[in-house]
């Protein structure tokens, strides 16, 4: 018996080049994918759409081309709130919104949590909170901008105390997307717990097939533990991504989410909750329509 997933959606494929090829591993700087390279291996595994992910610039031009490049395949762009979009932008924010970005990435690289992580970076990382614990005003601005867009506002790496805030403030009125759920690598590794307790909130967690692989010495979570986030939290709450492209030490992106897909299913995570979480859910939160 062979899995069968149609219309797969990729919301977190990186490509290169990406100048955090250098900041993740020193003297390495090739990205294992290029843009088109991602959208042909996608359309050729049978994707309906992947968002372009680039931590150095807003990518909806990129996607933009693409697309009119790989026929049968939806591609978006996003913006990354880190230091080379300026931060908690709203001038960056608004400009990859009106040229069609479906994901706005709250800090990743440049976040709090990365610092707090041990990142080496200018000043302590880039916050959301006050004194008092409450979200800055900015953050507030930021999310209106894209729920009038009926865009995606994602977590990128902040913390699991800035996770909540926003969960609170934003979940019930638009999209919130939690990235990186559970991964060592990124973020401030949410447990199970704390991932439900954010889809309680409104939010939809994201698991990425980058938190099954041993990366820069930091050993992945196992398919049977993954699957225990997803059971934990509900595939209705859930989408599936790779969360790779940024570096040739990782799967490509299509064969890598192929692979993650059928170890999940190894692990008793039946066909029909993976279709949801990788195209069902996925095309909602882009308001895409599928075949």
């Amino acid at each position: 018996m062979t899995l069968r997933i149609e219309n797969a959606i990729d919301l977190h494929c990186h490509f290169g080049p990406d100048h955090t090829g250098g900041s993740l591993e020193p003297h390495h700087h090739v990205a294992s994918v290029t843009a088109i390279d991602a959208a042909r291996e996608a359309a050729a595994s049978g994707h309906a759409a992947l968002v372009l992910k680039s931590h150095s610039f807003a990518s909806p031009q990129v996607a933009d081309n693409v697309e009119s490049l790989v026929e049968g395949l939806r591609c978006f762009g996003g913006v990354c709130l880190d230091y080379p979009s300026g931060g908690l932008n709203v001038d960056a924010v608004q400009t990859a919104l009106a040229m069609g970005a479906k994901i706005v990435w709250l800090p990743t690289i440049n976040s709090r949590q990365d610092f707090i992580n041990g990142r080496k970076m200018a000043g302590n990382g880039i916050g959301l909170l006050d004194e008092s614990g409450k979200l800055i005003p900015v953050v507030h601005e930021i999310f209106a901008m894209i729920r009038e867009k009926d865009a995606i506002l994602a977590t990128g790496h902040i913390t699991a105390e800035e996770h909540l805030a926003v969960a609170r403030a934003f979940a019930r009125q638009g999209k919130v997307l939690v990235t990186h759920a559970g991964e060592h690598l990124a973020g401030p590794k949410l447990s199970a717990e704390q991932c439900r307790e954010l889809a309680d909130l409104g939010a939809t967690i994201e698991f990425t097939a980058l938190c099954c692989q041993t990366v820069r010495g930091i050993t992945g979570k196992s398919p049977r533990e993954m699957a225990r986030y997803i059971h934990h939290v509900g595939p209705d709450c859930c989408t599936l991504g790779s969360d790779y492209g940024w570096s040739d030490s990782v799967p490509r992106p299509a064969p890598g989410l192929r692979d993650f897909l059928e170890h999940l299913w190894a692990e008793g995570i039946a066909e029909a909750d993976l279709q949801r979480m990788a195209s069902a859910n996925p095309a909602r939160l882009l308001g895409l329509a599928l075949r």
